[in-house]
């Protein structure tokens, strides 16, 4: 997701489709971090909702749907640097890249803060995997979505193609879903996204194939 993508990217574009067959329209505003998007979502009245959310929080004041979107958090790694490793403590010894403002998983948030792994942190998902592919960093965190996506569609990225890759072992399984703020009708939006949830992995391929280049 980002300002600068069609319909805000996948994941917008996902939960427009999905309200829309209850008559919904969606108008996204972005903040510079998760961190700060969850607090202007509490603070800021004319905020109805926050998407997509990892934990369950603020309960005072949101309804949520189920966590049901799957997404794996995962290592892009050069082809002739494979990264091997069995607990996430493995990692410590690399350098690894992150989007700025994007939330370090547990297990590597910890190391980081106890000064055992070091992150460099980039303004874009192009930056972060060119630093992998010129061995500025050993490896950058990702999922399948944004590395399918930036691959296919950022010129700068072409030459790289046959050298970066997704490494199998997933660091973990992020489990999404969407939170509204309490009013009369959140409850029957929560009901009417759960009845639809299936719908999202197939507007997310469908966001995807209609931007990606098509296969010769």
């Amino acid at each position: 997701m980002s300002e600068s993508m069609p319909d805000n990217g996948a994941v917008f574009y996902s939960l427009k489709k999905v309200l829309e067959k209850k008559g919904y329209d969606i108008k996204v505003i972005f903040a510079p971090s998760w961190i700060r998007a969850k607090m202007n979502a509490v603070k800021d009245p004319k905020i109805d909702g926050l998407a997509p959310v990892r934990t369950i929080e603020n309960t005072d004041q949101f309804v949520f749907t189920k966590l049901f979107y799957k997404s794996a958090w995962l290592i892009v790694e050069r082809k002739d640097h494979p990264i091997v490793w069995s607990k996430v403590s493995d990692l410590a010894k690399y350098t690894a890249g992150n989007i700025q403002g994007v939330e370090l998983r547990d297990g590597i948030k910890e190391l980081v803060e106890s000064g055992k792994m070091k992150v460099e942190n980039v303004a874009s998902p192009l930056n972060n995997f060119l630093k992998v592919a010129t061995k500025r960093v050993d490896f950058a965190f990702s999922d399948e979505l944004v590395f399918r996506f930036t691959m296919g569609t950022e010129p700068e990225l072409r030459p790289y193609q046959g050298v970066l890759q997704l490494n199998p072992k997933p660091i973990v399984i992020d489990s999404y879903g969407i939170a509204l703020k309490k009013s009369e009708d959140a409850k029957a939006i929560v009901k009417h996204i759960e009845l639809h949830e299936g719908d999202f992995a197939k507007y997310t391929e469908e966001y995807l194939t209609s931007l990606l280049p098509k296969k010769p």
